[in-house]
């Protein structure tokens, strides 16, 4: 655990600089460089995740924890999408137009749907827990909130982005405010 505590900040830093170049990429159109920058962050926003946990396991009650487990688990549904919609304009021949993940098989609505609560739900409990710094955990439930209406169409789906770039910018937040070499009270 000590040894994934460590790499908390930083994986949280290189996560964060992930989703906000890949989301800003693709939000330009400039498809296959964004999602290929998007999926690495994805992932590394779910090792992230799990280092940010190590680090701060002492903060965490159950309630920050659950939230925790049910955004990990959005984001792995969510990880088929990203590699459907990667292998899309991997194809030469793609010209295609921006595609999301709510749109794409196998989860598609319900992969976003898990991950938004999620990010709302971890938010909240984790702000409650003091595990994660003052505000972030408002800002994750903007991101949320922002992601859901899109996901279900009250707006454009195309707001996935802004609610991304929220909740990358969170993430930068819980990383930043981390000490180097993160402990068990690794946020300051």
């Amino acid at each position: 655990m000590e040894m994934l505590a460590r790499w908390a900040r930083p994986l949280s830093l290189l996560a964060a600089l992930a989703l906000i170049v890949g989301v800003t990429l693709t939000g330009l159109n400039l498809l296959l460089g964004g999602w290929t920058v998007y999926a690495a962050g994805h992932v590394l926003t779910i090792a992230a995740l799990g280092a940010i946990w190590a680090a701060n396991r002492g903060r965490f009650d159950g309630w920050a924890t659950l939230g925790l487990l049910v955004l990990l688990i959005g984001l792995v549904l969510a990880l088929p999408q990203v590699a459907a919609i990667w292998q899309t304009y991997a194809n030469p021949s793609a010209g295609r137009e921006m595609e999301l993940p709510v749109w794409t098989a196998p989860f598609g609505l319900t992969a976003e749907l898990v991950t938004w609560v999620g990010v709302a739900f971890f938010g909240l409990a984790a702000r409650g827990a003091h595990a994660l710094p003052r505000g972030i955990g408002w800002v994750m439930v903007g991101a949320a909130v922002i992601g859901i209406i899109a996901a279900l169409y009250l707006v454009s789906p195309y707001a996935w982005v802004a609610a991304m770039l929220l909740f990358a910018l969170a993430l930068l937040g819980v990383g930043v405010s981390m000490r180097r070499g993160a402990s068990a009270d690794a946020l300051g």
